[in-house]
Parts: C-alpha cells; sequence; structure tokens
C-alpha cells in the first residue's frame, strides 16, 4: 500500500464510526456482506483494502453523505503516491505529520522560538536549516517540502490556522536583519487572510504556559484532535483524549493573554521597522 499513514487514517475513521453507530465488528460485517476479518483488517490498516468495501462498509455505518464522501475518497486515493513521497528525506514521522496537514480543517500552533513552518519564507528557512548545519542538498529539498505544505493554506477551501508566537521570535534577526525583515512582511500579509491568525504573546506577559516548547494541535473533519509535538530531530503525534487535553487547556490559556489582531499587527510593523533600520 502506498501510504500507510492514509490507510491508518481511514482505518482509525471508520473504527471511530463503527463504535458511534454501537455496532461491533461482527454485526457491521454482516450489514455490509463482509466477514469480520475484511471490517477488521480495513480497520487495523492491514493489505487489501478496496473502495468497494470501504463503500459497503460506509453504507452499513450510515455515514452522512459529506464524510461518506470525504472516506470514499481517501480509500480511492491510498494506492496513489501522494506529493511527499517523491521528496527524499522525508521520514516516516514527517510522512505523518504531512497527512494529518493534508486533512486537517484547523491547525492551532504555539511557538516559543522560531516563526511557524507553515508560514516561513524561503530565506527564513534556509536560515534554520543552514544553523542546524544542513548541506546545501539536503537544506533545498527540506525547503522545497516546507513550500509544499504551506499549499493546504492557499488551496480553494484552505486550511483555518492560528498562530500563538512569542516575541521574542520577531526580536530576533534570524538570516540577518534583511531576511528577518523579509519574514516579518510576510506575517503582516498573510495575517490579513481570513483563514489565517497570528497573534502575539508578549514579552511583558512573563512567564506563560507555551514555553515549555513548539507544538501544533490538528482539528480533524471527524471531531477528533492530534497534537504533534516538534524537536529538532524527531517528532510524535498524539491522538488519545488524554493526551490532547492538556494541549487544548494550554490554547485555551494562551488566548486568554495573546495579543489581538490589531495590537499584533503593531506590533511586527514596530520590528519590522527595527529590522529595516539595521540594513
Amino acid at each position: 500500500m502506498a501510504n500507510a499513514a492514509r490507510a491508518q487514517a481511514l482505518g482509525s475513521d471508520l473504527r471511530t464510526h463503527r463504535k458511534r453507530a454501537g455496532l461491533s465488528l461482527d454485526r457491521a460485517a454482516e450489514i455490509a456482506g463482509l466477514s469480520r476479518a475484511k471490517v477488521s483488517r480495513i480497520e487495523l490498516a492491514e493489505q487489501g483494502i478496496t473502495e468497494a468495501d470501504v463503500s459497503a462498509l460506509l453504507v452499513a455505518l450510515g455515514v452522512p453523505k459529506d464524510e461518506k464522501d470525504r472516506l470514499q475518497r481517501m480509500a480511492r486515493q491510498l494506492d496513489e503516491p501522494a506529493w511527499w513521497e517523491v521528496h527524499a528525506g522525508v521520514t516516516a514521522q514527517l510522512a505523518a505529520l504531512i497527512h494529518a496537514e493534508q486533512q486537517a480543517t484547523r491547525i492551532t500552533y504555539v511557538t516559543p522560538t522560531v516563526v511557524p513552518g507553515l508560514l516561513q519564507t524561503r530565506a527564513y528557512t534556509r536560515a534554520i536549516y543552514e544553523a542546524e548545519g544542513l548541506g546545501d542538498e539536503q537544506t533545498d529539498e527540506a525547503i522545497a517540502v516546507r513550500q509544499h505544505r504551506q499549499g493546504i493554506l492557499e488551496r480553494s477551501s484552505p486550511t483555518e490556522l492560528v498562530a500563538y508566537v512569542d516575541e521574542s521570535v520577531l526580536l530576533r534577526p534570524v538570516g540577518g536583519p534583511e531576511t528577518a525583515a523579509e519574514q516579518l512582511r510576510y506575517l503582516l500579509k498573510v495575517s490579513e487572510r481570513p483563514n489565517i491568525s497570528v497573534r502575539i504573546l508578549s514579552l511583558a506577559v512573563g512567564a506563560h504556559v507555551g514555553l515549555d516548547g513548539m507544538f501544533s494541535v490538528l482539528d480533524m473533519p471527524n471531531g477528533k484532535t492530534t497534537v504533534h509535538i516538534e524537536t529538532r530531530n524527531a517528532g510524535a503525534l498524539l491522538d488519545e483524549e488524554p493526551d490532547v487535553t492538556p494541549f487544548k487547556d494550554t490554547i485555551r490559556s494562551l488566548s486568554e493573554v495573546a495579543l489581538d489582531h490589531s495590537d499584533t499587527s503593531e506590533m511586527l510593523a514596530a520590528y519590522l521597522r527595527q529590522h529595516e533600520s539595521s540594513l
């Protein structure tokens, strides 16, 4: 199967719908005209999943039309290579994150150190990767992947993005004053889009719950929430409610102390002038 992450997501969604319908594996299989083993394989993302079997199961579970269409599309695309599969250097962890981003209706970033990846300019991203010691070829590939990921913000039904960014991120001249200024101009521009909200966590707030590290919360079409915890060399996706809840609580707390759109824009403009004055 070309994309295990997509198969796992499909299986998880179908299992969620089966449980919501109050059906056991045996009963769901009976209604769908499938074997219990077949339904189990679909839910566990094992080999042999077909679009016809998934369609029969969706009818048996009484899934609403919009959701049914989405899951049928996922089943149809299981054996079609995704764009990120042709990029060298995309690890299994990154592939899983990209797949989650592609499905998410809303992504909320909390970042105390750098501009969120989905809002970075090419030059800013390059400066980050060069600081990590990546070679030219690796850096070019990583930038291409990150730029491609940003496409979810510009498609016909764009993903909603909310970014809580610490003020110290604006102060740091990543890549030098010119690159830093370009990045802030870009943030000012994209924050005017209806699907993007940037909110600054002022230094005047002092300590806040977003200082522990970078993470993102992804809201999925099926109502589930996934959290991505990001570190330099690794990342982890969490989707169990006890694991996800603390991150939701963090976002609620930050929403109460972060600057609103108007004040955020004023602060971005002030730091933009500061970096421009250094040119």
